[in-house]
């Protein structure tokens, strides 16, 4: 045991303190990073040989094409974000938040929630990875347990370091959807690429079973030792924590009572908006338009609006009555706003991509010396760069796609071959990216600086994972 603790868990818990110790002094807030961003980006576009007034178009040419992402985007986390804190769900959480005993199985028991959540959903993972390290933190420093609560954290961010592989998949939804490929993809692809040979392909199946065993062990391994490098659950989050369990039935939303225990529906108004049969009848519009697709399609049909409709059918149902459901979403809002205000600045990152040379100059520089064999790495590792500029899954494929489809088809891959590039790149990087992480910041408190020195260990160890299955299973 002593051998094991030196071989893997010690230079483990090393790397996360160096990690650490950095993202404290070099990390800005999320709205800061994509000024840098874009700066870079704009710089970069002209050190390729754009003019001025180039990079200007480039920016404002994109900066508004990604509005229907944006939009589905948005309902899908303020959808999860509703899902992840119903009644139901939430006493499930905090049910699974009381099982650990020790601060290994504690961090390693959070992170792998938050990734089976994020296979279910991104943004359900996002949230319940933030949810159910407040309640383990929670549960915690009632027993006595003293646990790093921004190592939590970071723990239930790494929901997004496996959500592209999941069914909430941008790349696999858009191409297994001929309607909604872009015009700009070559004609070869229009047909489009089923979800089995994205999501259901081998090496997207190996890949994540490998991931689910190891990003928890590894997350759970960085545990800070001693008592001093420890920081607990904050009192003020704790007592909010308390304060909800002990004023609301559920634990999750307050609800107006009469002195009897029943619902206050002194009119007619009040007595349809606490209404079981009209807050679930609605259900039936959201759960026709899912089933209808599937049914007629196949699984193959699911695309971004399919999963919405799911979804929306599903919190209709967690949480019952119009009014609950209606009070959760206002709140629910709260938790896009920051990704609403930077997503036109990321659009126009992706227009400085591109509407100049840059992306074409970046994704050649690996196609250039790309083989059969090294493709998949290669590719991989040019998608996680082109995340760091353009953190939207399905933004970063309608600016990178075109480029990773043509390099597969010129080496003589499939062209699933591309997609799936596209999709381990886009959800590795975001554990140095924390565009996507501002909800579950500004649910636990924390800045992005506090969890990414963490979660940058947990990209260390799957992009060894992710390198080792592609050139496996796509490269050789």
């Amino acid at each position: 045991m002593l051998l094991l603790r030196m071989a893997f868990t010690d230079p483990i818990k090393r790397m996360g303190e160096a990690f650490a110790d950095i993202a404290m002094e070099y990390v800005p807030d999320p709205y800061v990073l994509v000024i840098l961003l874009t700066l870079i980006g704009a710089v970069s576009a002209l050190l390729v040989g754009t003019s001025p007034t180039g990079v200007m178009d480039a920016w404002f040419g994109g900066v508004w094409t990604l509005l229907v992402f944006m939009a589905q985007f948005s309902l899908t986390l303020m959808i999860g974000d509703a899902i992840a804190k119903s009644p139901a769900v939430s006493r499930f959480l905090r049910r699974i938040a009381d099982l650990p005993n020790s601060q290994f199985t504690a961090v390693a028991l959070t992170s792998f929630v938050a990734m089976v959540a994020g296979l279910i959903s991104w943004a359900i993972g996002l949230i319940v990875g933030a949810v159910i390290a407040r309640q383990v933190a929670y549960r915690g420093k009632q027993k006595g347990l003293k646990l790093h609560y921004p190592l939590l954290i970071a723990a239930g961010y790494t929901a997004l370091m496996i959500w592209h592989s999941g069914i909430t998949t941008s790349s696999g939804l858009i191409m297994a959807d001929p309607s909604a490929i872009p015009s700009t993809f070559p004609d070869y692809a229009q047909e489009g690429i089923p979800l089995g040979q994205t999501v259901g392909s081998t090496v997207n199946i190996v890949t994540v079973a490998l991931l689910l065993c190891i990003i928890p062990s590894v997350m759970g391994s960085l545990h800070p030792d001693k008592l001093e490098n420890i920081t607990e659950l904050p009192d003020n989050v704790y007592n909010e924590i308390e304060t909800r369990l002990q004023t609301t039935k559920d634990g999750s939303v307050d609800t107006k009572v009469t002195t009897d225990g029943g619902i206050a529906q002194s009119t007619m108004a009040d007595r349809f908006n606490h209404s079981r049969l009209l807050g679930l009848i609605i259900a039936i519009f959201p759960a026709y338009y899912f089933l209808s697709d599937v049914v007629q399609s196949g699984l193959g049909a699911i695309n971004l609006n399919t999963i919405n409709a799911f979804f929306i059918f599903c919190a209709i149902v967690l949480w019952v009555t119009p009014k609950a459901i209606v009070d959760q979403m206002n709140s629910s809002v709260e938790n896009v706003a920051g990704i609403l205000f930077q997503f036109p600045f990321y659009a126009g990152i992706a227009g400085l991509l591109t509407g100049t040379a840059l992306a074409a100059t970046i994704a050649g520089f690996f196609a250039d010396i790309a083989t059969p064999l090294t493709w998949p790495v290669l590719g991989l590792i040019s998608a996680g760069i082109i995340n760091v500029f353009v953190p939207s899954g399905g933004g970063q494929w309608v600016a990178q796609g075109p480029i990773l489809l043509e390099t597969t088809r010129e080496l003589g891959m499939p062209l699933y071959t591309a997609v799936v590039i596209e999709m381990m790149g886009d959800q590795l990087t975001n554990m140095i990216q924390p565009f996507w992480a501002v909800p579950a910041l500004a649910l636990a408190q924390l800045r992005a600086r506090d969890i990414l020195g963490y979660t940058t260990v947990a990209m260390v160890a799957g992009f060894i994972v992710m390198a080792i299955t592609m050139t496996l299973f796509l490269g050789i």
